[in-house]
C-alpha cells in the first residue's frame, strides 16, 4: 500500500476549503499540526511497542547514535534525504508501507512514525485523502508564499527544508513534488508538467502575484510556469532559477571545445589546490559515483532504482534517466517577458571556472527580456543546500525576495 507523503492517515489535516495560516486554500494537504501529535506523552503501549523498538533501532543505526528519544526530530539530530530514503526502505520491507520522503515534514519522530505505521496496519484504517503535488515546507507567515520546484525526478523537496527555514518564520514556502514514473510510463514534457503544476498552484492561490523558484531540473519547470502564468494575464513577482543550465548550450562546435577546455583547466586547478584531505574527499566522492553506476548497471537497465539511493544524487545509470534527459534536451525555452534571478554555486564541479559566455547557467539571462540578476553562493551544486553554505543561499534569496515582493497585507 502506498500513502502520499502529504496525505498521511491519522494526522491533523485541513479539510477541503480550509485555509493555511497565510490564506492559501490548501484543501486536503494543509495540516499544520504534525501527525501523531495526539499520542500520550507517556509513550506508546500495546501493539505499537514492536514498531517503536524497530524504529529506535533503525534510527540509532542510521544516525550512529547511542540513544534516541521518542520525540527526537529526525531532521534535527542528523537525518537527511539519503538517510530518510534508507529508513523508509526498511519500513517498506518490514511493514509493506511505502512513504514519500516528505513524510518527514509531518511525522519526524519515532512517536509520530509509529502511530502512522500502526494506523495503516489496522483493518479499519483511514483511507488517505487525494494526492496533491503541493507540500507545505514552512506554511506559516504573512508574506507571499514561495513555491519551489526541486530537481532530479522532482520527487522530494526534503533537501530544501534547511534553506526554507532560514528564510524566516514570516516566509511561507511550499514545494511541488512529482511521482516517480513507472519504467514504461511516458514522461511528461516540461510544458506539460508546468501546465499541471500551474493548475495545482492556482487551485490553492487563485490569483497572483506569484513567487517561483526552481532548483536544477526544477528550473525548467519554474521558467515554463512563469511563462504560462504571464500568458494567462497573471503577475509573476519573483522567478529564481538555481543551478540550472539552459539545454543544448553552448550550441556551436567551437564553443563546445572552449567549454570543455575551460572546465578541464578549472577542475585541475581546483583539485591540486586542495589539501591532501580535500583531494582524498574528492577522489572518494568520484569513486562513489562510479560505484553507483557500476552497481546500477549490473542490476539491469531500466530496473527499479535502489530505495536507499538519494533521489538528488543518483547518477545517470538507467533507461529512465536517459529518457528524462531526452525530455530536457527537447525543451526549447523562449524569451520570457519578466525578470529572472539566477543563483549559482561558485564551486560547481560541472560548471566551475567557465566564463560568463560559456556558462549555460547564465544563458537564462539572455532569455529574460525583463532583466536579470545574478547571485553567486559559495559551494557546489549540492553544498549550497547545506550548512554553512545554506545560510548564504538563504540570505541571498531573502534579499532578492525583499526587493521584489511586498509583504501580503
Amino acid at each position: 500500500m502506498t500513502y502520499p507523503s502529504n496525505s498521511l492517515p491519522g494526522g491533523s489535516q485541513a479539510t477541503l476549503g480550509e485555509e493555511s495560516p497565510n490564506g492559501l486554500d490548501l484543501g486536503h494537504n494543509a495540516g499544520t499540526e504534525p501527525a501523531g501529535a495526539n499520542l500520550p506523552q507517556s509513550g506508546l503501549l500495546g501493539p505499537a511497542e514492536p514498531i517503536v523498538s524497530n524504529l529506535v533501532a533503525w534510527w540509532r543505526e542510521l544516525l550512529s547514535l547511542e540513544s534516541v528519544g521518542l520525540d527526537d526530530d529526525f531532521l534535527d539530530i542528523g537525518g537527511d534525504s539519503l538517510l530518510g530514503a534508507q529508513l523508509f526502505s526498511k519500513i517498506k520491507k518490514t511493514y509493506g508501507l511505502e512513504l514519500g520522503l516528505s513524510t518527514l515534514f509531518e511525522a519526524r519522530t519515532v512517536r509520530q512514525l509509529a502511530e502512522l505505521i500502526l494506523q495503516s496496519s489496522q483493518p479499519t484504517r483511514l483511507e488517505p485523502r487525494p494526492w496533491s503535488p503541493i507540500v507545505p515546507i514552512q506554511p506559516l507567515g504573512h508574506r507571499l508564499p514561495l513555491f519551489l520546484i526541486p530537481g532530479g525526478y522532482g520527487t522530494t523537496v526534503l533537501p530544501f527544508r534547511e534553506v526554507s527555514l532560514l528564510l524566516g518564520s514570516d516566509q511561507p514556502v511550499y514545494g511541488f513534488e512529482a511521482k516517480k514514473p513507472a519504467p514504461e510510463e511516458r514522461l511528461e514534457s516540461i510544458p506539460e508538467r508546468a501546465a499541471r503544476f500551474t493548475q495545482e498552484l492556482r487551485a490553492v492561490q487563485p490569483k497572483g502575484p506569484y513567487c517561483l523558484i526552481g532548483w536544477c531540473g526544477g528550473g525548467y519547470i519554474a521558467f515554463e510556469m512563469a511563462q504560462q502564468l504571464q500568458k494567462e494575464g497573471e503577475v509573476v513577482a519573483f522567478l529564481a532559477i538555481v543551478e540550472c543550465s539552459v539545454p543544448n548550450y553552448p550550441a556551436s562546435s567551437a564553443d563546445k571545445v572552449r567549454f570543455m577546455t575551460q572546465r578541464a583547466t578549472w577542475r585541475l586547478r581546483s583539485f591540486f589546490g586542495r589539501s591532501p584531505a580535500g583531494m582524498a574527499r574528492r577522489i572518494k566522492a568520484r569513486f562513489a559515483i562510479l560505484a553507483n553506476h557500476i552497481r546500477s548497471y549490473f542490476q539491469g537497465k531500466g530496473a527499479e532504482s535502489d530505495d536507499t539511493q538519494d533521489p538528488l544524487l543518483a547518477g545517470l545509470v538507467d533507461d529512465m534517466d536517459k529518457r528524462a534527459w531526452d525530455v530536457v534536451n527537447s525543451y526549447r525555452p523562449v524569451s520570457y517577458p519578466g525578470k529572472s534571478v539566477i543563483i549559482l554555486g561558485r564551486d560547481s564541479w560541472s560548471y566551475g571556472g567557465l566564463s560568463s559566455t560559456m556558462d549555460p547557467r547564465l544563458a537564462w539571462c539572455e532569455l529574460s527580456a525583463g532583466g536579470n540578476e545574478v547571485r553567486v553562493v559559495p559551494g557546489d551544486h549540492m553544498e549550497i543546500l547545506k550548512a554553512p553554505h545554506s545560510h548564504r543561499f538563504a540570505q541571498e534569496l531573502k534579499d532578492c525576495l525583499d526587493h521584489a515582493v511586498l509583504p501580503r497585507s
